[in-house]
């Protein structure tokens, strides 16, 4: 019965630790695309501002628009930087980047917990009832850091998909493992020979 329950428990830990996966690349993936968006946000700022001055310059020394036209196009533009600046407080890209970044570390922490959790249960290294435990906490704490957590949205989603099922992003070769470990702690299973230090 011992075995049977710990491959059930082993079971439902491997399950959250997929979804931790997912819901942590898919925050990293959300603040790369609010950042990205901030970044737009504040270069059309910049260029409606600089329009908006070469405008107004121009019109004073009656360069490219006779006086008429020249308030006319002063007016849209500051318009438009108006609109963009009001839109700014209504979209708050840099906040929402910060956010998204600050739940994806929290929930890279409960990530390698439940990876360590699968680790220890595979290994027998853990009894089901501290397993349990650890399982019961990792969850309310995952619950807590979702509770408070922004909305993410269905683009940042499909790349966190695509990141971690083409892209392999949460996976290394064994190469790839010696060349970040010291000298030391590296294995020869990779091609007979350790990764050279560079």
């Amino acid at each position: 019965m011992d075995d049977a329950e710990r491959d059930l428990l082993l079971a439902q830990v491997r399950e959250v630790y997929g979804r931790a996966c997912y819901t942590h690349k898919t925050h990293e993936k959300q603040a790369d695309i609010s950042s990205a968006l901030y970044r737009q946000q504040r270069q059309i700022r910049v260029w409606l501002t600089a329009a908006s001055s070469g405008v107004f310059l121009a019109s004073l020394f009656g360069v490219v628009l006779d006086a008429q036209w020249a308030a006319l196009a002063t007016s849209f533009v500051a318009v438009l930087l108006s609109a963009s600046t009001l839109a700014g407080k209504d979209f708050k890209h840099g906040e929402e980047t910060q956010q998204h970044r600050d739940t994806a570390a929290a929930l890279w922490s409960i990530r390698e917990s439940y990876l360590s959790l699968i680790v220890d249960l595979t290994g027998g290294a853990i009894d089901l009832g501290a397993a349990r435990e650890t399982r019961d906490r990792l969850q309310e704490s995952a619950a807590d850091i979702l509770r408070e957590a922004p909305r993410t949205t269905p683009k940042a989603y499909r790349l966190a998909q695509q990141g971690l099922q083409l892209n392999e992003d949460l996976t290394f070769t064994e190469q790839e493992i010696d060349y970040l470990l010291p000298a030391k702690l590296r294995t020869a299973k990779a091609g007979g020979a350790h990764v050279a230090d560079r």
